[in-house]
């Protein structure tokens, strides 16, 4: 892979965590008042509404956790890449690198 390519991916891992932590959120806050505004009456159909309930548990089973782990791995990314980045031995009254 490519320097600029494996520099990039712990910003969008990051990203992506926080899009699907808010995605989750908003479908625990949500799916009550969704579930309650698809009920139109008599002609409702509840294997509609046993579809769309399974929908929101799984969202909010799997989106919050999956989220943390994306936001985890990206810290743990950008911790090994400036861990493991090659270090310029420098004396120690040197002036700091400039780029």
């Amino acid at each position: 892979m490519d320097q600029s390519t494996v520099s990039g991916l712990p910003r969008k891992t990051l990203r992506a965590g926080i899009i699907v932590g808010a995605i989750g959120a908003f479908a625990v806050i949500l799916a009550p008042q969704i579930m309650q505004l698809l009920v139109f009456g008599p002609s409702y159909s509840q294997a509609l509404g046993a579809i769309l309930q399974v929908l929101f548990q799984l969202v909010t089973l799997f989106f919050l956790p999956f989220s943390a782990a994306l936001i985890a791995a990206s810290l743990v990314m950008r911790h090994l890449d400036t861990a493991l980045a090659p270090r310029t031995h420098a004396p120690i009254d040197a002036p700091p690198p400039t780029e």
